[in-house]
């Protein structure tokens, strides 16, 4: 039975490339339900088949297949719906996952840097930070945003800078992402379409969305995740911008354990299951206190801790 590559699905049809031909197949699921390793109580998947997932199917015409199994994932990346009752995975199976922001228009929001950072590690997936629109980097903002760069730096973040209109970044990024499966992740409007027309001038059925002046967002242009095929053997999935990031885990004290910069301190606190907020002998709030931790990057654990408490119990029962 053929093996193939899903490069994207809409509403339960999913278009598959067969590894062996290079052949794409338009295929829906056989019997309509899949067998999965998906295991959360409480909770329902939204969607077994997405982007990045390695299937076998079955060829039932020249163009049409029936999906009759999804191979074991190396990593996915998933969030919570519906206040909590529904996960949704959004891509699957990647070497890098590229989260991109923009400096300006719209403008920069580390804390959702630190929720993607977050979700990634304890995905498994390996980030990248892309600061995107370099070219709007003014006088008045540059020193926000070389504070940021340089906590990102700190804790051991690979950064990368583009510009589109400046063609800067560009070849770099292309050097890094080569020959991988890459997915471009971040919010309307900071640009993750036109880089990938920057990256190859030839795709030219990509939607680019404008940035809504009243509200200083984008507006969203991608519908849905898509692979796109480069040279040299790159893939690049395109994701629809995202406004919020819901965490996808139940147990709140599990958060701090993927807080990079509590690492040099944690194990100095006074209790072995210190939450770092207000316990006495906490080494944590001390670096804090010293300027040895961002104060933003600790404002991010608080912000994570608290929507997992929101969620923890809105499961279904």
């Amino acid at each position: 039975m053929p093996e193939g590559l899903v490069l994207w699905g809409v509403k339960s049809i999913y278009y598959v490339l067969e590894k062996s031909s290079g052949k794409e197949y338009k295929c829906l699921i056989k019997g309509k339900v899949i067998e999965t390793d998906f295991n959360i109580k409480g909770r329902k998947e939204v969607n077994p088949i997405v982007v990045g997932d390695n299937v076998e199917f079955e060829i039932i015409n020249e163009n049409e297949g029936l999906i009759t199994e999804r191979k074991k994932r190396r990593n996915e990346f998933k969030r919570l719906k519906s206040n909590g009752r529904l996960v949704q995975t959004l891509f699957a199976n990647i070497d890098y996952m590229i989260i991109i922001d923009s400096i300006e228009e719209p403008p920069l929001r580390p804390y959702f840097i630190d929720r993607c950072l977050f979700t990634a590690e304890y995905m498994g997936i390996e980030p990248i930070i892309l600061f995107n629109k370099t070219d709007l980097l003014t006088d008045q903002i540059k020193p926000f945003f070389n504070n940021v760069k340089k906590n990102y730096k700190k804790l051991g973040y690979k950064i990368l800078e583009s510009s589109i209109p400046d063609n800067t970044g560009i070849d770099n990024l292309k050097k890094v992402i080569k020959g991988k499966l890459n997915s471009f992740y971040g919010r309307s409007g900071v640009g993750k379409s036109s880089l990938i027309q920057a990256l190859d001038p030839s795709i030219r059925n990509i939607k680019i969305g404008k940035i809504n002046l009243k509200y200083d967002r984008g507006t969203h242009a991608t519908t849905f995740a898509q692979i796109y095929d480069l040279e040299d053997k790159t893939l690049i999935i395109d994701n629809p911008g995202i406004r919020e990031l819901s965490i996808l885990i139940d147990k709140e004290d599990d958060v701090e354990r993927y807080i990079k910069d509590f690492e040099p301190f944690r194990d100095d606190c006074k209790y072995q299951n210190c939450r770092h907020i207000n316990e006495p002998g906490c080494a944590v709030l001390k670096a804090l206190d010293e300027n040895k931790l961002d104060g933003s990057r600790y404002e991010s654990y608080l912000r994570i801790k608290s929507t997992v408490v929101m969620l923890k119990d809105s499961k279904i029962v």
